[in-house]
Protein backbone atom coordinates (compact mmCIF):
# COMPACT_ATOMS: atom_id res chain seq x y z
CA UNK A 1 0.00 0.00 0.00
CA UNK A 2 1.18 3.50 -0.77
CA UNK A 3 1.71 6.24 1.77
CA UNK A 4 0.28 9.72 1.91
CA UNK A 5 2.89 12.46 2.25
CA UNK A 6 3.50 14.10 5.61
CA UNK A 7 2.53 17.69 6.33
CA UNK A 8 4.93 20.59 6.39
CA UNK A 9 2.88 22.81 8.68
CA UNK A 10 0.55 21.51 11.32
CA UNK A 11 -0.96 23.15 14.35
CA UNK A 12 -1.47 20.99 17.40
CA UNK A 13 -5.10 20.06 17.85
CA UNK A 14 -6.64 21.24 21.09
CA UNK A 15 -8.02 18.30 22.94
CA UNK A 16 -9.69 17.66 26.26
CA UNK A 17 -8.78 14.00 26.17
CA UNK A 18 -6.88 12.65 29.19
CA UNK A 19 -3.18 12.31 28.56
CA UNK A 20 -3.30 8.50 28.45
CA UNK A 21 -6.20 8.45 25.98
CA UNK A 22 -4.49 11.02 23.80
CA UNK A 23 -1.24 9.04 23.82
CA UNK A 24 -3.18 5.95 22.75
CA UNK A 25 -4.93 7.89 19.98
CA UNK A 26 -1.59 9.22 18.72
CA UNK A 27 -0.16 5.70 18.70
CA UNK A 28 -3.08 4.33 16.67
CA UNK A 29 -3.09 7.19 14.19
CA UNK A 30 0.63 7.83 13.74
CA UNK A 31 1.60 4.17 13.57
CA UNK A 32 -0.94 3.92 10.72
CA UNK A 33 -3.15 1.54 12.68
CA UNK A 34 -6.31 3.29 11.51
CA UNK A 35 -5.20 3.25 7.87
CA UNK A 36 -4.30 -0.44 8.02
CA UNK A 37 -7.57 -1.32 9.71
CA UNK A 38 -9.50 0.65 7.10
CA UNK A 39 -7.71 -1.13 4.24
CA UNK A 40 -8.55 -4.54 5.72
CA UNK A 41 -12.16 -3.47 6.31
CA UNK A 42 -12.50 -2.26 2.71
CA UNK A 43 -11.29 -5.65 1.46
CA UNK A 44 -13.88 -7.40 3.65
CA UNK A 45 -16.61 -5.02 2.48
CA UNK A 46 -15.91 -5.95 -1.14
CA UNK A 47 -16.56 -9.61 -0.36
CA UNK A 48 -19.74 -8.63 1.49
CA UNK A 49 -20.96 -6.81 -1.62
CA UNK A 50 -20.47 -9.99 -3.66
CA UNK A 51 -22.08 -11.94 -0.79
CA UNK A 52 -19.14 -14.30 -0.54
CA UNK A 53 -17.29 -15.32 2.64
CA UNK A 54 -13.73 -14.03 2.52
CA UNK A 55 -10.89 -16.22 3.86
CA UNK A 56 -9.51 -14.72 7.06
CA UNK A 57 -6.02 -14.64 5.58
CA UNK A 58 -7.01 -11.90 3.09
CA UNK A 59 -7.73 -9.09 5.59
CA UNK A 60 -4.76 -10.23 7.67
CA UNK A 61 -2.55 -9.96 4.58
CA UNK A 62 -3.91 -6.50 3.75
CA UNK A 63 -3.52 -5.32 7.34
CA UNK A 64 0.07 -6.56 7.63
CA UNK A 65 1.08 -5.24 4.19
CA UNK A 66 -0.29 -1.77 4.98
CA UNK A 67 1.47 -1.61 8.33
CA UNK A 68 4.71 -2.78 6.73
CA UNK A 69 4.76 -0.32 3.82
CA UNK A 70 3.39 2.69 5.71
CA UNK A 71 5.83 2.34 8.63
CA UNK A 72 8.92 1.39 6.63
CA UNK A 73 10.27 4.92 6.31
CA UNK A 74 9.38 5.77 9.89
CA UNK A 75 11.47 2.83 11.11
CA UNK A 76 14.64 4.27 9.59
CA UNK A 77 17.17 6.16 11.69
CA UNK A 78 16.25 9.81 12.19
CA UNK A 79 18.03 12.92 13.35
CA UNK A 80 16.92 13.34 16.96
CA UNK A 81 17.40 17.10 16.83
CA UNK A 82 14.00 18.38 15.81
CA UNK A 83 13.10 22.04 15.25
CA UNK A 84 10.43 23.49 17.58
CA UNK A 85 7.81 23.79 14.82
CA UNK A 86 8.08 20.20 13.57
CA UNK A 87 4.64 18.65 12.96
CA UNK A 88 3.36 16.46 15.83
CA UNK A 89 3.20 13.45 13.52
CA UNK A 90 6.88 13.76 12.57
CA UNK A 91 7.88 14.31 16.19
CA UNK A 92 5.96 11.19 17.28
CA UNK A 93 7.56 9.09 14.54
CA UNK A 94 11.08 10.16 15.51
CA UNK A 95 10.44 9.57 19.21
CA UNK A 96 8.88 6.13 18.66
CA UNK A 97 11.17 4.68 16.03
CA UNK A 98 11.66 1.48 18.05
CA UNK A 99 7.90 0.85 18.09
CA UNK A 100 7.65 1.40 14.34
CA UNK A 101 10.61 -0.88 13.75
CA UNK A 102 8.91 -3.59 15.82
CA UNK A 103 5.70 -3.12 13.81
CA UNK A 104 7.61 -3.44 10.54
CA UNK A 105 9.35 -6.63 11.67
CA UNK A 106 6.15 -8.14 13.06
CA UNK A 107 4.14 -7.30 9.95
CA UNK A 108 6.92 -8.78 7.78
CA UNK A 109 6.72 -12.03 9.74
CA UNK A 110 2.93 -12.11 9.37
CA UNK A 111 3.24 -11.46 5.63
CA UNK A 112 5.72 -14.31 5.26
CA UNK A 113 3.51 -16.67 7.27
CA UNK A 114 0.36 -15.82 5.32
CA UNK A 115 2.17 -16.16 2.01
CA UNK A 116 3.70 -19.52 2.88
CA UNK A 117 0.71 -21.14 4.56
CA UNK A 118 -2.35 -19.72 2.77
CA UNK A 119 -3.87 -21.66 -0.08
CA UNK A 120 -4.42 -18.70 -2.41
CA UNK A 121 -1.20 -16.66 -2.17
CA UNK A 122 1.13 -18.81 -4.29
CA UNK A 123 -1.31 -18.67 -7.21
CA UNK A 124 -1.39 -14.86 -6.89
CA UNK A 125 2.37 -14.36 -6.72
CA UNK A 126 2.52 -12.29 -9.90
CA UNK A 127 -0.40 -10.06 -8.86
CA UNK A 128 0.95 -9.53 -5.35
CA UNK A 129 4.48 -8.94 -6.67
CA UNK A 130 3.43 -6.09 -8.97
CA UNK A 131 1.62 -4.37 -6.09
CA UNK A 132 4.63 -4.84 -3.80
CA UNK A 133 6.98 -3.42 -6.42
CA UNK A 134 4.75 -0.39 -7.01
CA UNK A 135 4.47 0.24 -3.27
CA UNK A 136 8.24 0.08 -2.73
CA UNK A 137 9.11 1.99 -5.92
CA UNK A 138 6.69 4.72 -4.84
CA UNK A 139 9.35 6.36 -2.68
CA UNK A 140 12.48 4.30 -3.31
CA UNK A 141 14.97 5.66 -5.91
CA UNK A 142 14.12 3.70 -9.07
CA UNK A 143 13.94 6.53 -11.61
CA UNK A 144 17.10 8.11 -13.10
CA UNK A 145 18.05 11.61 -11.92
CA UNK A 146 16.83 14.62 -13.88
CA UNK A 147 20.40 15.87 -14.25
CA UNK A 148 23.74 14.01 -14.28
CA UNK A 149 24.97 13.60 -10.74
CA UNK A 150 21.56 14.33 -9.26
CA UNK A 151 19.65 12.08 -6.93
CA UNK A 152 17.60 9.19 -8.22
CA UNK A 153 13.86 9.46 -7.76
CA UNK A 154 10.89 7.35 -6.75
CA UNK A 155 7.69 7.02 -8.76
CA UNK A 156 6.07 9.63 -6.55
CA UNK A 157 8.51 12.20 -7.97
CA UNK A 158 6.88 11.95 -11.40
CA UNK A 159 4.59 15.02 -11.64
CA UNK A 160 0.94 14.12 -11.13
CA UNK A 161 1.57 10.37 -10.81
CA UNK A 162 1.63 10.00 -7.02
CA UNK A 163 -2.10 10.31 -6.39
CA UNK A 164 -3.06 8.02 -9.28
CA UNK A 165 -0.67 5.34 -7.97
CA UNK A 166 -2.21 5.53 -4.50
CA UNK A 167 -5.72 5.14 -5.91
CA UNK A 168 -4.69 2.23 -8.14
CA UNK A 169 -2.86 0.24 -5.44
CA UNK A 170 -5.56 0.77 -2.81
CA UNK A 171 -8.30 -0.21 -5.27
CA UNK A 172 -6.35 -3.26 -6.42
CA UNK A 173 -5.71 -4.44 -2.86
CA UNK A 174 -9.25 -3.86 -1.60
CA UNK A 175 -11.22 -4.96 -4.70
CA UNK A 176 -9.15 -7.06 -7.09
CA UNK A 177 -7.32 -9.06 -4.41
CA UNK A 178 -10.55 -10.22 -2.70
CA UNK A 179 -12.09 -10.95 -6.11
CA UNK A 180 -9.18 -13.15 -7.15
CA UNK A 181 -9.21 -14.97 -3.83
CA UNK A 182 -12.92 -15.68 -4.29
CA UNK A 183 -12.44 -16.91 -7.84
CA UNK A 184 -14.22 -13.95 -9.45
CA UNK A 185 -12.86 -12.78 -12.83
CA UNK A 186 -11.58 -9.22 -12.82
CA UNK A 187 -13.58 -8.61 -16.00
CA UNK A 188 -16.89 -9.38 -14.25
CA UNK A 189 -19.26 -6.41 -14.24
CA UNK A 190 -19.69 -6.36 -10.46
CA UNK A 191 -15.91 -6.37 -9.97
CA UNK A 192 -15.19 -3.69 -12.57
CA UNK A 193 -17.92 -1.43 -11.21
CA UNK A 194 -16.77 -1.74 -7.61
CA UNK A 195 -13.15 -1.15 -8.69
CA UNK A 196 -14.11 2.03 -10.58
CA UNK A 197 -16.15 3.28 -7.64
CA UNK A 198 -13.38 2.50 -5.15
CA UNK A 199 -10.76 4.14 -7.41
CA UNK A 200 -12.73 7.40 -7.55
CA UNK A 201 -13.33 7.37 -3.80
CA UNK A 202 -9.67 6.70 -2.90
CA UNK A 203 -8.54 9.32 -5.42
CA UNK A 204 -10.72 11.92 -3.70
CA UNK A 205 -9.22 11.04 -0.28
CA UNK A 206 -5.66 11.09 -1.66
CA UNK A 207 -6.29 14.53 -3.19
CA UNK A 208 -7.15 15.82 0.28
CA UNK A 209 -3.56 15.11 1.33
CA UNK A 210 -2.28 16.79 -1.83
CA UNK A 211 -4.28 19.91 -0.93
CA UNK A 212 -2.68 19.82 2.51
CA UNK A 213 0.80 19.79 0.98
CA UNK A 214 0.04 22.19 -1.87
CA UNK A 215 2.45 25.01 -0.93
CA UNK A 216 5.29 22.64 -0.07
CA UNK A 217 4.89 20.76 -3.34
CA UNK A 218 4.86 24.04 -5.27
CA UNK A 219 8.12 25.07 -3.59
CA UNK A 220 10.03 21.81 -3.51
CA UNK A 221 8.17 19.42 -5.82
CA UNK A 222 7.19 17.04 -7.10
CA UNK A 223 4.02 18.60 -8.42
CA UNK A 224 0.88 16.70 -7.54
CA UNK A 225 -2.41 16.96 -9.41
CA UNK A 226 -3.41 20.10 -7.44
CA UNK A 227 0.06 21.48 -8.21
CA UNK A 228 -0.60 20.99 -11.91
CA UNK A 229 -4.24 22.12 -11.84
CA UNK A 230 -4.03 24.81 -9.17
CA UNK A 231 -5.39 24.65 -5.62
CA UNK A 232 -9.03 25.22 -6.55
CA UNK A 233 -8.66 22.91 -9.54
CA UNK A 234 -7.43 20.16 -7.21
CA UNK A 235 -10.32 20.77 -4.82
CA UNK A 236 -12.89 20.58 -7.62
CA UNK A 237 -11.24 17.44 -8.97
CA UNK A 238 -11.57 15.81 -5.52
CA UNK A 239 -15.24 16.79 -5.35
CA UNK A 240 -15.77 15.48 -8.90
CA UNK A 241 -14.20 12.15 -7.90
CA UNK A 242 -16.50 12.00 -4.88
CA UNK A 243 -19.50 12.65 -7.10
CA UNK A 244 -18.32 10.02 -9.58
CA UNK A 245 -18.19 7.43 -6.79
CA UNK A 246 -21.86 8.20 -6.12
CA UNK A 247 -22.90 8.16 -9.77
CA UNK A 248 -21.27 4.75 -10.15
CA UNK A 249 -24.09 3.12 -8.23
CA UNK A 250 -24.03 -0.54 -7.32
CA UNK A 251 -27.12 -2.13 -8.93
CA UNK A 252 -27.07 -5.18 -6.67
CA UNK A 253 -28.06 -2.98 -3.72
CA UNK A 254 -31.55 -1.90 -2.74
CA UNK A 255 -32.63 1.74 -2.80
CA UNK A 256 -32.07 1.88 0.96
CA UNK A 257 -28.57 0.49 0.42
CA UNK A 258 -27.84 3.15 -2.19
CA UNK A 259 -28.90 5.83 0.30
CA UNK A 260 -26.62 4.37 2.98
CA UNK A 261 -23.65 4.80 0.61
CA UNK A 262 -24.39 8.52 0.41
CA UNK A 263 -23.09 8.98 3.97
CA UNK A 264 -19.37 8.41 3.25
CA UNK A 265 -19.70 10.48 0.06
CA UNK A 266 -21.14 13.44 1.98
CA UNK A 267 -18.47 13.11 4.67
CA UNK A 268 -15.75 12.98 2.00
CA UNK A 269 -17.11 16.09 0.30
CA UNK A 270 -17.06 17.96 3.63
CA UNK A 271 -13.51 16.82 4.38
CA UNK A 272 -12.41 17.94 0.90
CA UNK A 273 -14.14 21.30 1.17
CA UNK A 274 -12.62 22.22 4.52
CA UNK A 275 -9.14 20.78 3.91
CA UNK A 276 -6.21 23.21 3.97
CA UNK A 277 -2.64 23.41 5.20
CA UNK A 278 -3.58 25.01 8.52
CA UNK A 279 -5.58 21.98 9.66
CA UNK A 280 -4.12 19.86 12.43
CA UNK A 281 -2.64 16.40 12.05
CA UNK A 282 -5.80 15.02 13.62
CA UNK A 283 -7.90 16.42 10.79
CA UNK A 284 -6.05 14.31 8.25
CA UNK A 285 -5.07 11.30 10.36
CA UNK A 286 -8.48 10.92 12.00
CA UNK A 287 -11.09 12.49 9.71
CA UNK A 288 -9.66 11.99 6.21
CA UNK A 289 -8.38 8.48 6.92
CA UNK A 290 -11.42 7.72 9.07
CA UNK A 291 -13.73 8.21 6.09
CA UNK A 292 -12.14 5.08 4.59
CA UNK A 293 -13.43 3.07 7.54
CA UNK A 294 -16.85 4.71 7.24
CA UNK A 295 -16.94 3.71 3.56
CA UNK A 296 -16.26 0.07 4.45
CA UNK A 297 -18.89 0.03 7.19
CA UNK A 298 -21.44 1.73 4.93
CA UNK A 299 -20.99 -0.85 2.15
CA UNK A 300 -21.35 -3.76 4.58
CA UNK A 301 -24.52 -2.16 6.00
CA UNK A 302 -25.87 -1.35 2.54
CA UNK A 303 -25.79 -5.03 1.60
CA UNK A 304 -28.02 -5.90 4.56
CA UNK A 305 -30.76 -3.28 4.21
Amino acid sequence: MLRMAEPVVSRPASSRLPQGARALLDAVLYSNGLVAGAAAALAVSSAHYWRRPLPWAVPVLVLAATLFVYNLNGARRHNQRLPPNVPPRRRWIVQHRELLLALVLLSALVLAAVYLFSSFTLALTGFLAHLALLSLAYSWPVLPPRQPGGRRRGLRDWPGLKTLLIAYVWSSVTVWLPALCLGLPLSAGSVLLLFARRFCFILAIALVFDLRDYQRDRRHGPLTLPGLLGYQGGRWLALACTLASVVLGLPALSLAGQLVLLLPAVLTALVVWFANETRSDYYFALLADGVLLVQAAALMLAVRV
